[in-house]
């Protein structure tokens, strides 16, 4: 099990906010009790967003602040009308318009307390179901390094534990926690996976969940050499060289594609495919000089020998 003092110690200092998302069920509240365990209790701030999809979401909040009278710990809670939210935005699935809700509670949240740092529970069986999914609906390998101990404001102490040792944990202890009655729901695609699909790889092999991320590890290691790589030829320039560009190889030319298309479309590739890195490649290497090819926020300028790009 996690020695959470120890790691408490390495992102904060003594008085500082520690803000943990806490949904009331088994991963976030093995966390709460685990912190309230260390010297850093009188800290802790547990934030609860009611989204009031479900029956018991009014529950789960009394709950959390009936506990805080008892373990004296504060609590920061919102809630929203989520049915009317949905139909501001009809294009967004569920699950996306849900998580994005929630997120801008926490910013709240960090922002009052002037805090940067949020404890979220996400545990190994979290990383392995998220790499499936992605690996199903995306083909980056950013995508595939889903899950970080730290990850711009977000911490991750639990990523090295199973959900049954968390259980099993909560079970010995007598502690109390509370259950989501969608989570049997296999119409949602982590759901599906959860229950029906990753049971399959545990008949082949009863370790995969540490294959699976000692693979993750792997990828998060060939990333950082790609982005060394890639930084090394931009030089923080806004612009490169292409008779340079076009010694390089095929993976690295399409990286640097990728990371120009990142740093202008607000940290993220979710609109970049593949057809536009070819696209962007063939421009690249056309004979016509003074062109612009532009994908969403990036903008390319072929100047001679040069293409020039924008940087936000």
């Amino acid at each position: 099990m996690i020695n959470l003092e120890e790691f408490l110690n390495k992102y904060y200092k003594n008085n500082e906010p520690i803000i943990l998302a806490c949904s009331t069920w088994p991963d976030s509240m093995y966390l709460l009790y685990k912190i309230l365990e260390t010297k850093y209790a009188k800290n802790l701030i547990a934030c609860y967003f009611n989204h009031k999809t479900r029956i018991e979401t009014d529950i789960e909040e009394k709950f959390l602040e009936e506990l805080w009278k008892k373990r004296w710990f504060k609590v920061e809670s919102a809630s929203c009308d989520f049915e009317k939210i949905k139909k501001l935005y009809p294009t967004k699935g569920f699950e996306e318009l849900a998580r994005e809700k929630r997120y801008q509670f926490f910013d709240a949240i960090l922002n009052i307390h002037k805090s940067d740092k949020i404890i979220i529970a996400h545990h190994l069986d979290d990383k392995i179901e998220t790499f499936f999914f992605n690996t199903v609906r995306w083909t980056k390998l950013t995508w595939l390094i889903n899950m970080k101990e730290k990850s711009w404001k977000i911490l991750r102490p639990l990523l090295n534990i199973e959900k049954k040792d968390i259980l099993n944990y909560l079970e010995k202890n007598n502690l109390e926690y509370k259950i989501d009655s969608t989570n049997s729901n296999t119409e949602f695609t982590r759901n599906l996976l959860r229950h029906e699909i990753l049971p399959q790889f545990k008949k082949v092999n009863s370790n995969y969940k540490n294959n699976i991320n000692n693979l993750i590890k792997y990828f998060e290691e060939v990333k950082e050499n790609i982005d060394i790589q890639i930084i090394s030829f931009l030089q923080n320039n806004s612009f490169f060289n292409i008779k340079e560009y076009n010694w390089l190889s095929k993976l690295i030319q399409k990286e640097i594609i990728r990371h120009i298309f990142y740093i202008t479309n607000w940290k993220s590739t979710i609109w970049l495919s593949e057809a536009n890195i070819s696209e962007v490649i063939k421009f690249i290497n056309w004979k016509n000089n003074k062109t612009i090819k532009e994908i969403k926020n990036m903008k390319l300028k072929k100047d001679n020998k040069i293409i020039l790009f924008n940087k936000n």
